[in-house]
């Protein structure tokens, strides 16, 4: 009976590395790094200095929603003055358009 159950999962494709899974989610527990040892902090340390060192000089960074690559080149922002001698920048995606951040300064008078 738990052999019938076995075959009837249906397997599914990672989302990031494109083996086959039987997990619950889009992505397999070798990808999301899911091991005794490892710790969530750890995880995102590793991937965090594989960005930056794989990066180069104009950035190589990763859209979190849409998955597309960034650079300083293409990276899409908005600036706006919030008050007489406050001014902001956002910074969001050229393909999705979602917000990855902001930056804020203020000018002299």
């Amino acid at each position: 009976m738990a052999s019938r159950k076995a075959q009837a999962k249906k397997k599914k494709k990672c989302i990031l590395c494109g083996r086959l899974h039987t997990g619950s989610g889009d992505v397999c527990a070798s990808c999301m790094g899911t091991t005794a040892s490892a710790s969530a902090a750890r995880r995102v340390a590793e991937k965090v200095r594989d960005r930056v060192s794989s990066g180069g000089e104009n950035g190589g960074f990763i859209c979190p929603y849409c998955r597309i690559e960034l650079s300083w080149e293409n990276i899409k922002t908005s600036e706006i003055e919030v008050t007489i001698y406050v001014r902001e920048k956002i910074y969001f995606c050229p393909s999705c358009r979602a917000f990855l951040g902001v930056s804020s300064w203020h000018t002299e008078g």
